[in-house]
């Protein structure tokens, strides 16, 4: 054993220490980083080295990091992140139809009975010109709200399969990025090490927000490599190369769909595949909630409207004589989007048929059958109903569908923050422990200083004695 050996060992000691150092001061730097897993170094004894008393310690190395991530808690965070980000998409669209729809905006529910009441004014007074006007008038506020109403759920509609196209970029972006990563961890010869920790938690991050855009399922393999498939079987990413989605529209809708290209640019669309996240919630949005359900209900609700009254104003006769006039303009489709008045109604209020025989200007019979229409029985969207309870019936579907996406993302939420909590409290970084750590290693790095000055007055004993 010699000067030399104990310099070794302090020369070795102050590298550890001063690495150890820089490993806390990255963990301080870091406690507000997203995804950031703290690390610790893995301080282990040097090999030792043989004397003539036997083995002697031969001081300090690194030997590698410490990197605290549990994959099954981040692997749970990422499958309850897709949950959440469903329900939190759900609650901003339910709320953006529920605003459209309210009363107090829309005032659809009366509008319609304004309406028809108009025509029970009307029938107490039929050759009353400025009622007629105002029946007219009461006429476009009906048929111009519920166009609005149209317009502004159909635009919502349109905006969300512009979502789904941007949702397919980000999800493209991403498992580029993922991919990308792959190739600089493997390269690195093993996850495990520190050198790839900020590559593995950038990793880690972009497969939660992954997670949240769609259902996919994935593993990693010795090399660290990630592999991410989707929830039938599709690959998104594997190791350092990726595919692709693509968006196809529909020819019967004129919507996009779901489309997973292969290596040779072949197309399988995969839009009923889609069970959760994000994506899903667009598609359901758009496709049922709304395609199939608050616009097919404003259109029934027009194309009965439309129907019946034109139906009674046709067999009725107008202070000109005329007869078989549509009171509103016929359509065959769309109705909720075409809905008007017709143009003789909206061109000389005469044409109004409020009798129910030629001549008898005075008769209100026609008037008193379309005013009693509120108060009836008719079939709405398949089913039989009054125009008031039908109304009602969609304002409260619409509360209802708000207020249950509400609670299942306040319950995501919760278990999410759960979630969360566990990960910090096993990768998160605690200012007072890495502050107890750098005391630690600044004492072991001055104590190790040390050890090279006492190892120097030994040398200068030495030298003396020599001379």
């Amino acid at each position: 054993m010699s000067i030399a050996s104990i310099l070794n060992i302090a020369r070795s000691a102050m590298f550890a220490q001063q690495a150890s150092i820089q490993i806390s001061s990255n963990n301080i730097a870091n406690v507000n980083t997203k995804g950031y897993c703290r690390l610790d170094p893995d301080l282990r004894e040097a090999p030792l080295i043989p004397t003539d008393y036997g083995l002697l310690g031969n001081g300090v190395e690194i030997a590698g990091f410490i990197r605290y991530f549990d994959k099954f808690l981040e692997t749970s965070i990422a499958q309850r992140n897709t949950d959440l980000q469903e329900q939190k998409t759900s609650v901003t669209y339910f709320e953006r139809i529920e605003s459209i729809l309210n009363e107090d905006s829309s005032r659809l529910a009366t509008n319609v009975t304004e309406f028809f009441n108009s025509w029970q004014e009307l029938s107490a007074d039929p050759s009353n010109l400025a009622r007629r006007t105002s029946l007219v008038a009461k006429g476009e506020n009906l048929a111009r709200t519920i166009r609005n109403i149209y317009s502004e759920l159909n635009g919502l509609q349109r905006e969300l399969d512009q979502q789904v196209q941007g949702e397919v970029d980000e999800i493209n972006r991403i498992t580029a990025s993922i991919a990308d990563l792959n190739e600089k961890i493997i390269s690195l010869g093993s996850a495990s090490q520190g050198e790839a920790s900020d590559y593995l938690n950038q990793r880690a991050e972009l497969l939660k927000e992954l997670s949240g855009k769609m259902k996919v399922v994935s593993f990693e393999d010795q090399a660290g490599g990630l592999t991410v498939l989707t929830e039938n079987g599709r690959t998104l990413v594997d190791r350092t190369n990726s595919w692709k989605l693509r968006t196809q529209q529909d020819p019967a809708t004129g919507f996009r769909n779901i489309a997973w290209e292969d290596g040779a640019g072949n197309l399988s669309d995969m839009t009923g595949a889609i069970s959760s996240g994000r994506l899903k919630a667009l598609l359901d949005m758009r496709d049922q909630h709304l395609g199939n359900g608050f616009i097919a209900d404003i259109n029934n609700l027009a194309q009965t409207i439309i129907t019946e009254v034109n139906s009674r104003h046709m067999e009725g006769y107008g202070l000109n004589g005329s007869t078989n006039v549509a009171f509103f303009a016929q359509t065959t489709s769309d109705f909720a989007r075409d809905m008007n008045l017709s143009i003789e109604v909206k061109t000389d209020v005469q044409y109004i048929a409020v009798a129910s025989s030629l001549g008898d200007f005075s008769g209100n019979d026609n008037a008193l059958r379309i005013a009693s229409l509120i108060d009836a029985d008719l079939m709405i969207g398949g089913q039989s109903t009054r125009f008031s309870t039908y109304i009602s019936t969609v304002m409260s579907n619409i509360g209802d569908l708000t207020k249950n996406a509400q609670d299942l993302s306040d319950h995501q939420e919760s278990a999410m923050t759960v979630m969360e909590q566990q990960r910090e409290s096993r990768s998160g970084v605690s200012i007072d422990e890495e502050l107890t750590k750098l005391m630690k290693y600044q004492y072991a790095y001055q104590a190790a200083a040390r050890l090279i000055s006492v190892a120097d007055e030994m040398f200068q004993e030495i030298l003396q004695v020599g001379r």
